[in-house]
């Protein structure tokens, strides 16, 4: 009989056969690194400019993961430059070495970067200063470097495929990425992990005790000086469900993009990878369904959903997009609320260059005619006299005065139908600026036939928002 040591070797054995860089990846990737520092180096020497080329992330750390070919070349400007010589004459230079370099196109975070691509290799050009410590940093990238370096110096050798078993594990259940659009674990904050807990496993066994808020002692400070720190945390950070001291600049928090559903989402998942482990928490299965058993599966159930599709007018970052989604999302939830309509999910897809398609799901679409109004207690003679003239000449029934001294009404809704809402509120919920004067086309899910058919990621996001069933909880109950 296997043991459960045994089981869990076998399992993390096997996904390391498969997630882990062949040699020939490896000479891949330093093969491109070498060709894009030459022609970056010759465009330097060109303008005359000193500048230090240096290679960055999971690639330099050697936590990445097969197929995940992502150069982030760091080009360190002079530290007496400022932040316009960089993003103007640093980003010119780049941008002329990257048009002998091949495919290129300019991205945008922080400041601009340039990406290009060499056979089939992404490789993202990124301007920053050279400086010699944290704390005289000009731009959030120029931390970068100095958290390769902690990694390189903190995360044995023996514990870099501790990481790829941990990313891998995050990106199945669906929680690696600090980007807007995840709101999860970032790759250095996996690093940071298994440094401090030791391995794979010991992470597991740790989130799944996790209750938030979550601190980590990334740091090893005695407890009394860790709590101090976490009391600074918590003034920058309030809103955090996790706090994880940046070791490069102590008063950063590097998990403060993980939001509750990701923590909630890792926890469960660790908890049930420890009790059953399988190859689901590494490669789920997705569901094929064809889209007419979808469409009766909405409709047998008579599920009030709908959809809206936004048309993108500019190209935009990513994490814009997202963020202006998630501002549109949660303003309509809170208004669709107030009027009684009871959100039970809602979910977005983007392809991040043409449209988005932000998904409801409602208890009801449709509400009685009336709604009930509780009034307040009969001493707050103001508020009592107000709600009698609101509610006196058209209300249902009332006001009343109940058992208690409260005075009550049953009176007209304004809105029964949620579509009727969704058309006459929409400039109170269009509130992010590349969706404002933006109508969307408001559709049922058999309006989505062509989208299904025509794009994979569409079609995966489509069946989790009406399935809404992860693979891998069917080992939760094994």
């Amino acid at each position: 009989m296997v043991s459960d040591e045994e089981k869990f070797r076998e399992i993390e054995a096997e996904v390391l056969r498969r997630i882990k860089p062949s040699k020939e990846e490896y000479d891949l990737v330093w093969s491109v690194y070498r060709k894009i520092k030459n022609v970056v180096k010759d465009a330097l020497e060109k303008h005359g400019v000193q500048a230090e080329i240096s290679l960055q992330g999971s690639i330099q750390k050697d936590t990445w993961i097969s197929g995940e070919r992502d150069l982030d070349i760091f080009i360190l400007f002079p530290p007496e430059w400022s932040r316009e010589e960089l993003e103007d004459k640093g980003f010119k230079i780049l941008v002329e070495a990257a048009k002998k370099i091949g495919n290129y196109s300019i991205r945008y975070a922080e400041h601009p970067y340039v990406r290009v691509i060499v056979d089939s290799v992404e490789a993202d050009l990124v301007p920053a200063f050279k400086i010699d410590s944290p704390d005289k940093i000009k731009s959030a990238v120029d931390r970068t470097p100095f958290h390769t370096q902690y990694v390189v110096d903190n995360l044995p050798p023996s514990r870099r495929d501790d990481v790829r078993l941990l990313k891998k594990f995050m990106k199945a259940v669906g929680v690696y990425g600090a980007e807007v659009k995840v709101k999860g674990f970032s790759g250095y904050l996996v690093e940071l992990l298994v440094i401090v807990y030791g391995s794979f496993r010991n992470v597991l066994r740790q989130a799944s005790k996790w209750k938030p808020p979550v601190y980590v002692n990334t740091l090893g400070l005695k407890k009394r000086d860790f709590h101090k720190l976490i009391n600074i945390l918590k003034r920058k950070y309030p809103d955090s469900v996790m706090y994880v001291p940046d070791p490069v600049d102590p008063e950063r928090n590097v998990a403060a993009a993980v939001s509750m559903r990701s923590l909630a989402t890792f926890s469960i998942a660790a908890t049930c990878y420890l009790r059953n482990p399988s190859m689901n928490f590494f490669f789920p299965v997705k569901p094929k369904i064809e889209f007419k058993e979808l469409v009766d599966l909405v409709n047998r159930s008579n599920r009030c959903m709908f959809f809206m599709m936004f048309a993108l007018h500019r190209e935009l970052p990513p994490d814009v997009i997202w963020g202006e989604i998630d501002r549109v999302m949660d303003r309509f939830v809170k208004i669709t609320s107030n009027f009684d309509f009871r959100p039970i999910y809602s979910s977005a897809w983007s392809d991040e260059k043409r449209i988005c398609i932000i998904g409801f799901e409602f208890e009801n679409c449709l509400l009685k005619e009336y709604r009930f109004h509780g009034g307040p207690p009969f001493h707050s003679s103001e508020r009592v006299l107000g709600f009698i003239k609101k509610h006196y000449e058209e209300a249902y029934a009332g006001p009343w005065i109940d058992k208690s001294g409260y005075l009550r009404a049953l009176a007209k809704r304004r809105y029964r139908i949620i579509y009727d809402l969704v058309i006459d509120r929409i400039n109170e919920y269009l509130v992010a600026p590349d969706f404002r004067n933006n109508p969307p086309i408001l559709l049922s899910i058999e309006g989505l036939y062509n989208l299904y058919m025509m794009d994979k990621g569409f079609r995966e996001w489509l069946v989790d928002f009406v399935l809404r069933k992860s693979a891998w909880m069917k080992d939760c109950i094994a």
